[in-house]
């Protein structure tokens, strides 16, 4: 393969493609990349080595734009006693999928049988990015050039002649997380990394894109698992009471303090203690939370006397702390302790392949035998969600509750969304003069490309961090001093 899975990871993401593709492919590292780069233009794929389970996939009754099936996986079934003939049943099914075939040296002449048995074409290994990308549009345009023929359009390329939506199946990532997009990919790698260890962690981003779900799922993967998980929002407590709800107090600290009480930090003991909205905490409070990070016990208030504990912090902030620390209203030490493990939270509008993935498993939930017009599942997708997840959820549950029948339509939706959804046809339009304007594969080597791809992925970060180089380096896996050059050559 010509690409890695950290260059594919830089591939341009501004435009949704939105196809569901099937891929079957033995080779661990080929599926994993090649899965990467088709994600990365914001398709769907479901990917699998196992004849019961790619059968289950196929009998699950919604239609699959194309697939990419190994000869080695497609001779198996040729062979085997209870799984069919998974070419045969793609080609001969009722909306026909383009199967692409992926060959080894050996198996040249297979995938030449294979194209004679129906299959769209196939391609050699190693694989070849622009190769492969280059014949699954061929694959994609002309199953709907014959799908425009016979007066149908794809449901999943062309949302809007279709009454209902083909909802995606769903699988929630460590029990709570939804999301396949590259950049969820890359925070589920990094949770897993961090809950193998001790460290305290602050996970960063907006509002409502889910980080007491990934404070959850971090306490779950982590070897406290079997103790408490508490979590406290501390723009909630009132300054004079913060101190006591975390460190707890004795008898006759101050007013009304009637008996003793423990704080979150003890309750906590042996699990992990989450400190949401972080950034709010008064710096007369900073100062105390700094010492239990760096001492390990605390100081209820009014004792003279310090208690171990025994808890793992997790903290997150929907602010920008580098705008605090500038400002003096955040400590630098106690900023850097925070974050010896960074998690970052991507914005719903920044992973829009998601959406229906996350309406989906809204539906399997909270609204069993619901379904949503394709209408509604193409404005829940161009809508921008400054609210992410959370105001996703609440227009569903609105939804849910205005809808009299069975199907989520247009009229269910609120104001906001339909007022700044532009009609369908303008936005066929659009996509058809990105389209054009995006540059053409054989108009630019692979190296210029990916370079293309990564100064506009530079540019998303930085505004994401609002100008912060150091957050910024951060996340990009390079160093500040690199991170630095590349912006002057972005103003070049």
């Amino acid at each position: 393969m010509v690409l890695s899975v950290a260059q594919l990871r830089q591939v341009s993401r501004d435009t949704a493609v939105g196809f569901r593709i099937l891929l079957i492919e033995k080779d661990e590292g080929l599926s994993e990349i090649l899965r990467h780069l088709l994600r990365s233009q914001d398709n769907r794929v479901r990917s699998s080595d196992n004849l019961a389970d790619v059968q289950a996939l196929l009998a699950d009754g919604r239609p699959w734009d194309a697939c990419f099936l190994d000869t080695a996986i497609w001779r198996e079934s040729q062979q085997s006693e209870t799984c069919g003939d998974i070419l045969a049943t793609l080609v001969n099914c009722p909306q026909p999928v383009p199967v692409l075939m992926l060959a080894s040296y050996a198996d040249f002449a297979l995938a030449e049988d294979a194209v004679k048995q129906g299959a769209f074409g196939w391609l050699p290994k190693p694989l070849r990015a622009e190769a492969a990308l280059e014949m699954l549009g061929r694959a994609l345009a002309q199953k709907k050039q014959e799908l425009s023929t016979l007066g149908q359009v794809s449901a999943t390329s062309d949302a809007e002649a279709s009454p209902v939506a083909s909802m995606p199946a769903v699988s929630a990532h460590f029990g709570y997380l939804i999301g396949e997009h590259p950049r969820m990919l890359e925070l589920y790698r990094q949770m897993e990394k961090a809950a193998a260890t001790e460290m305290t962690v602050l996970i960063q981003g907006e509002s409502g894109t889910g980080k007491e779900l990934v404070a959850h799922a971090l306490h779950d993967l982590s070897s406290r698992r079997g103790g408490p998980f508490l979590a406290i929002n501390c723009a909630s407590v009132p300054e004079t009471l913060l101190e006591s709800e975390l460190f707890g107090h004795v008898k006759g600290a101050f007013t009304g303090a009637t008996s003793g009480k423990d704080g979150l930090f003890l309750a906590a003991s042996g699990g992990t203690l989450f400190l949401d909205e972080i950034g709010s905490i008064p710096l007369s409070m900073q100062l105390a939370l700094l010492r239990v990070l760096q001492e390990h016990e605390i100081r209820p208030v009014g004792s003279v006397k310090s208690l171990p504990v025994d808890v793992r912090v997790v903290a997150a902030t929907n602010e920008n702390l580098s705008q605090l620390l500038q400002q003096g209203l955040f400590r630098n030490d106690l900023y850097f302790r925070l974050s010896a493990f960074p998690l970052f939270l991507p914005p719903l509008r920044d992973r829009k392949s998601d959406v229906a993935l996350l309406t989906s498993d809204y539906l399997r939930r909270e609204a069993e035998g619901m379904e949503v017009s394709a209408e509604v599942m193409a404005v829940l997708e161009r809508y921008d969600w400054p609210g992410n997840v959370r105001q996703l959820l609440n227009v569903l549950n609105r939804a849910k509750a205005l809808t009299e029948n069975k199907i989520l339509d247009l009229s269910s939706l609120p104001p906001e969304l339909l007022a700044e959804s532009k009609p369908a046809g303008d936005t066929v339009a659009q996509a058809v003069q990105a389209q054009e304007e995006k540059p053409k594969l054989a108009d630019m080597t692979l190296k210029a490309y990916l370079k293309m791809c990564e100064r506009r992925y530079v540019r998303q970060v930085l505004d994401y961090c609002s100008g912060n180089k150091e957050q910024a380096a951060r996340i990009l896996g390079i160093s500040t001093a690199t991170l630095y050059r590349k912006c002057e050559e972005l103003e070049k």
